[in-house]
């Protein structure tokens, strides 16, 4: 499907979309969702009024008519929608997920699935169940220059992967400017949970979607905040996953830094692959070879924001159109996976019944249930 202006008027092929929560992130979605060629924007739901009349404002930008609704079951029972888009607080996810696949509606839901074990595990069983989409929003799996680098890893013809390493650096702590929620860590899961599971995806696509054996992990919080600590998100932490084979990946999440150091901006990511004399950087999308100059698998991904954004949600309509026929590249499996991966980093360095800090080993097996 194109993108672009689209025209006003509806036509009966048209791919009928209602969102469930539209702050920062929702509002981007709709606005890439708006402008896809055979995607109505039917309707919109938040508990916050001023948040349902600018996305409805949004949304008339390119023609859409939508709705709007302060409850999402009440919407679901009155429009006639082929699918929603959710993006609500990630600790609210399964009490819309669960309802919405429940009722048979196809559903493309943003990252992580939730924040705890037991929340995770309700929408595994509700999404086993439906005979419908359940897509999640780990947009890396829709860029393609994400998808050549990995194409070019599950080749073979480079080795073995041994290691693995990434970080993401912030000048201010991730979200601080943004939804309120960020700054929760039970509505957020943290910041290893909200953001970071991003590259526990990536990660786990690299080792051929298998889930690691044992973390283990500290954090810490270092910067000024008028909760209670107890409540607030950690703003420092690292984190290391043992997967099968010996391999391990080495993570680092870290806020306060300068700009200068960040490149100018307001965040750093940093994705690598060690194999035997080769190592592939997946943000620039180069393989290195010895003292070699690098090899250029892929173009490099600067906007990670949106990029891999729209091509998601494409791919959500596009499988809409056929009746769930595709199964989603990132799917209930591989998102289980990653989100299940960022929790059981949580479990590694914070103690969830006094919610303090304590650095402990976590196996794979407390964390998967399903």
């Amino acid at each position: 499907m194109g993108v672009g202006r689209r025209s006003r008027a509806a036509t009966s092929n048209d791919v009928r979309i209602g969102f469930i929560g539209v702050g920062g992130r929702g509002t981007v979605l709709l606005r890439q969702a708006s402008r896809i060629d055979g995607c109505r924007i039917a309707a919109v739901c938040d508990l916050l009024t001023d948040r349902v009349d600018r996305a409805r404002q949004e949304a008339a930008k390119q023609g859409h008519k939508p709705q709007g609704y302060a409850d999402f079951r009440e919407m679901i029972e009155k429009e006639k929608l082929d699918g929603v888009i959710v993006a609500t607080e990630p600790g609210n996810h399964a009490r819309v997920i669960v309802p919405v696949l429940e009722a048979g509606v196809h559903c493309f839901a943003e990252k992580p699935m939730d924040t705890t074990v037991e929340k995770v595990n309700a929408i595994v069983q509700a999404a086993r169940k439906a005979k419908c989409i359940y897509q999640i929003g780990f947009q890396r799996r829709y860029n393609e220059d994400f998808q050549k680098a990995m194409g070019r890893i599950h080749a073979g013809d480079l080795g073995k992967v041994f290691f693995l390493q990434g970080h993401w650096h912030w000048s201010v702590p991730c979200g601080y400017r943004a939804d309120k929620h960020y700054m929760d860590a039970d509505l957020s899961g943290g910041r290893l949970v909200e953001q970071c599971c991003h590259h526990m995806d990536v990660m786990s696509w690299v080792m051929k979607n298998q889930h690691p054996i044992e973390c283990v992990g500290m954090a810490a919080i270092v910067g000024p905040y008028k909760k209670p600590l107890e409540q607030v998100p950690e703003d420092q932490l690292a984190v290391a996953f043992r997967f099968p084979g010996d391999v391990v990946l080495s993570y680092t999440l870290a806020t306060f830094c300068t700009k200068t150091w960040l490149g100018g901006g307001e965040n750093h990511e940093q994705l690598w692959v060690y194999g035997h004399q080769w190592g592939m950087d997946l943000m620039q999308g180069e393989v290195y070879f010895g003292d070699g100059k690098p090899e250029r698998v892929a173009e490099a991904t600067t906007d990670f924001y949106v990029k891999g954004t729209t091509e998601q949600l494409e791919a959500f309509c596009e499988n809409i159109r056929k009746g769930g026929a595709d199964r989603p590249a990132s799917n209930i499996e591989t998102g289980r996976i990653a989100t299940l991966m960022a929790i059981m980093g949580r479990h590694a360095f914070r103690n969830e019944q006094n919610k303090r800090f304590e650095c402990r080993v976590v196996k794979w097996e407390e964390v998967d249930a399903a």
